[in-house]
C-alpha cells in the first residue's frame, strides 16, 4: 500500500489569526454604544466572500440560486479566490466575479510583493465605488470577512458562529452544527428555511445510458489533501474489476495528479481513458455530464458530479458523511472505526495509521457501483443551458 502521507493542517493559519485579527478588528470596529444596522430591503447590491474550497462553492449555490429566486431585484456579486471563481462564473444567478489576487502558495513572499498590495489597492477601490448594502460572509475556516466588510464600508453583514473559530461580530448571525449537511448552512445563514427533499441539480443535463456504463473515476483529493484519499491502488483494483465486468472507466484528475494517474493505469493494465489535468471547470462539467456514475474520494468533483445530476458514490475517511456527502450520493465508510470522523475546521489529528480509508475494501466499493448503476435512471434537465461567462462579462459592460 502507499507510504503515510503527513497529515495536513490548518491550525497554524488559524492560531495566528487568532493572535493578529483581533488586534485589527478592534482598529476598525465602529465606537461603542453605535446601533446595530437593520438589514437592507428592497433592490439592492450584496458581495458574497468565499475563499475556500471547490465543493463548498458549488453547494453554496443551491443557496444562492434560491435566494435570487426570492429576490430577483438583488444583484449578487462575489469575492473568491483564483481556484473557485470558475464555479461561481458559471452561475448565472451571479453578477461580477471578483478574484482575491492572492494565490496562497508560497504566501509569505507573495506578501512582500509590492504588485500585489498595488492590485489589492485597486481591487478595494473598486468594490467601494459598488456601494453594496449587504456583505456575505461564506467563509467557515477564515476569520477575514468582519475585516473586510468595514474596509469595503459596507453597512449590514450576515455570517456562520463556528464552533472553535474567532468570532466574527456580524449583524446577523446563524451557528453551523457539526452534523447540519454543508448546502443547509448556506441556506440558513441566507435567512431562509432549506427545502424538505434535496434541491434540483445546478447545472443542465440529457443523458441516456447506454450498454456500457461510463464510469467517472475521482482518485485525487481537491487543494491537496493526501490524507482524504483511498490508495491508488485501490482504485487500479477497481477498475480493473469494473473494466472485466464491461463497464468503461475514465480518470478526473486535476493538475499536478498525473504522475498517481500513471502509477494507476499501469497497475490497471491500462484499462481507462485518462483526463488527468486536461480539464478546466466547463470541461469538468462535460466529462462528468457524460458519465452514467461517478466514484471517489470526498472533494469537489464528486459535488460537481452530484451538481449535473450524475449518479455518485463517495469514499470517506477522516470526514464525516453527514456533513459533506454530495447531494444524492452513496457515502462509503468504515463505521466500525472509533478515531473517525477526526476532521474539523481544516485541520484533524495525527495519524500513522489511515484506517478509515486503508481498510476500506475494493469489493466494497464495487458493491456499492453497482447497487448505484442498477438504480440509475436517465436524467432530462430542463434548466435553461449555462451562459458563457465572457458573453455575460461583455454584456454587463
Amino acid at each position: 500500500m502507499s507510504d503515510c502521507n503527513p497529515v495536513r493542517s490548518n491550525a497554524k493559519v488559524r492560531n495566528l489569526e487568532r493572535a493578529i485579527l483581533p488586534w485589527i478588528f478592534r482598529l476598525l470596529s465602529p465606537r461603542s454604544g453605535a446601533a446595530r444596522p437593520a438589514e437592507p430591503s428592497g433592490p439592492h447590491r450584496i458581495l458574497v466572500c468565499k475563499w475556500c474550497c471547490l465543493g463548498d462553492a458549488v453547494v453554496s449555490l443551491y443557496a444562492l440560486r434560491e435566494f435570487k429566486r426570492r429576490h430577483p431585484g438583488i444583484i449578487i456579486d462575489v469575492l473568491v479566490s483564483a481556484r473557485i471563481a470558475a464555479i461561481y462564473r458559471h452561475a448565472p444567478e451571479i453578477g461580477q466575479v471578483y478574484e482575491l489576487p492572492v494565490t496562497g502558495r508560497r504566501l509569505a513572499l507573495e506578501l512582500l510583493s509590492l504588485r500585489l498590495w498595488l492590485r489589492l489597492l485597486r481591487l478595494l477601490r473598486i468594490l467601494r465605488s459598488n456601494r453594496y448594502a449587504q456583505f456575505v460572509d461564506l467563509e467557515l475556516y477564515r476569520g477575514t470577512g468582519p475585516i473586510l466588510k468595514r474596509l469595503l464600508r459596507i453597512p449590514f453583514s450576515r455570517g456562520f458562529q463556528v464552533e472553535g473559530a474567532l468570532p466574527k461580530h456580524h449583524d446577523f448571525e446563524v451557528p453551523v452544527p457539526r452534523h447540519m449537511p454543508e448546502w443547509q448552512c448556506f441556506y440558513r445563514v441566507l435567512g431562509m428555511d432549506f427545502p424538505a427533499s434535496d434541491p434540483e441539480p445546478l447545472y443542465p443535463r440529457v443523458h441516456i445510458p447506454g450498454p456500457r456504463a461510463r464510469i467517472g473515476i475521482v482518485f485525487g483529493s481537491s487543494f491537496n489533501w493526501p490524507q482524504k484519499k483511498w490508495p491508488w491502488e485501490r482504485f487500479a483494483e477497481l477498475i480493473t474489476m469494473l473494466t472485466r465486468e464491461g463497464h468503461a472507466c475514465v480518470l478526473l484528475g486535476a493538475r499536478g495528479e498525473e504522475p498517481e494517474a500513471a502509477r494507476i493505469l499501469a497497475a490497471a493494465n491500462g484499462m481507462a481513458e485518462d483526463t488527468t489535468g486536461l480539464l478546466d471547470y466547463a470541461s469538468l462539467l462535460e466529462a462528468v455530464s457524460a458519465c452514467d456514475l461517478v466514484v471517489g474520494n470526498d472533494t469537489g468533483a464528486l459535488h460537481v458530479a452530484a451538481a449535473c445530476g450524475v449518479p455518485t458514490v463517495t469514499l470517506f475517511g477522516p470526514t464525516d458523511p453527514r456533513k459533506w456527502n454530495p447531494i444524492g450520493s452513496t457515502p462509503v465508510f468504515l463505521a466500525n472505526l472509533a478515531c473517525r470522523p477526526c476532521y474539523y475546521l481544516g485541520s484533524m489529528p495525527p495519524c500513522s495509521h489511515f484506517s478509515c480509508l486503508r481498510q476500506m475494501e475494493t469489493q466494497v466499493v464495487a458493491e456499492a457501483v453497482r447497487g448505484k448503476l442498477a438504480s440509475r435512471t436517465p436524467i432530462k434537465a430542463s434548466m435553461p443551458a449555462v451562459e458563457d461567462p465572457r458573453a455575460r462579462s461583455a454584456r454587463q459592460g
